[in-house]
């Protein structure tokens, strides 16, 4: 179904933090093909989590705009982990969240998209109420902003 738009696609970010690996896809039309796996798990108990398609946002961003793709919790092998990964409009650079327990991560910035991760649960919700992020842009200012659908 989406095989001519993979084959000219291009890779966004791909990036391991500890034993988690996400890839993103970017292509026209707004389509993201995102992956995300636990490195360390045995072969046949890898899992992953992932989407792929033209999401429903896909309208142009505003130059400081963000828009989730991904936004949850899920499970790879047998563990949890929060997810969260979209577009940025052209003068988003930056983009973090910081945890309940007051940890900062940092999401990767690159060719439009954004993607974080961290072990469990905590954006459990986030379908339902949205994130605040602090998003930094070309101009060196930043504010937070909601991340939702």
């Amino acid at each position: 179904m989406y095989s001519a738009d993979l084959s000219a696609a291009e890779v966004a970010i791909a990036e391991r933090r500890g034993v988690w690996v996400t890839v993103v896809l970017s292509g026209r039309d707004g389509f993201e093909a995102t992956c995300t796996t636990d490195a360390s798990a045995a072969w046949f108990r890898k899992g992953m989590i992932g989407s792929i398609g033209k999401p429903t946002n896909a309208t142009a961003l505003p130059a400081r705009g963000i828009a989730a793709t991904q936004l949850g919790t899920g499970t790879i092998a047998d563990e949890p982990i929060s997810i969260a990964s979209g577009r940025v409009g052209t003068d988003v650079t930056g983009l973090s969240y910081t945890t309940a327990d007051k940890v900062s991560v940092v999401a990767t910035v690159s060719k439009g998209q954004f993607a974080f991760w961290l072990p469990g649960n905590e954006l459990q919700n986030a379908v339902d109420q949205g994130v605040p992020v602090h998003v930094t842009y070309s101009d060196g200012s930043s504010e937070t902003q909601l991340l939702n659908f």
